[in-house]
């Protein structure tokens, strides 16, 4: 038995409909072929950079299962035929799963205080200098001096 991390994307109406069936239905073929699910979570919705088998949204679900090595191969070929699984992606974990989300944990924290620190000094540096490009107002931040468009002709 090896860890994975299983990445399902399913198909969003079905899951609207029936959220319940479409997460038995993901859970089932894990353990059809011999999985042991340790976690197992809806991850997002989210809309896809470009259509799956017609849908321009999906729903991700996540799991993390220790299973056979041969089981993983068998299970890939099965969900082309079910029709909720648009697409899955299945990853060897070199860490046993408890390992692996005490990381994944650890790099999220780090992840989320450096955008905080981002943003702090994003809005730092545009408060200094009243936000925006150039400083000058405008596009450009050209003088104010510039020649009109309109002359004065001799004579008028």
């Amino acid at each position: 038995m090896y860890p994975y991390e299983a990445m399902f994307l399913v198909d969003p109406n079905l899951y609207a409909e029936d959220s319940e069936a479409v997460e038995t239905t993901v859970k089932s073929l894990l353990e059809k072929h011999g999985a042991k699910i340790v976690q197992f979570e809806r991850w997002d919705e989210r809309k896809l950079a470009f259509e799956i088998k017609g849908h321009k949204r999906g729903v991700y679900l996540l799991a993390h299962v220790e299973m056979p090595g041969d089981g993983v191969d068998a299970m890939r070929r099965e969900t082309r035929i079910i029709e909720v699984i648009l697409r899955n992606l299945v990853i060897r974990l070199e860490d046993d799963i408890p390992v692996y989300l005490e990381k994944s944990a650890k790099y999220a924290e780090i992840m989320k205080e450096d955008h905080e620190a981002r943003r702090a000094r994003r809005e730092e540096a545009a408060g200094m200098d009243g936000g925006g490009y150039g400083g000058g107002g405008g596009y450009g931040g050209g003088s104010h001096d510039a020649p009109s468009a309109v002359q004065d002709t001799p004579g008028s």
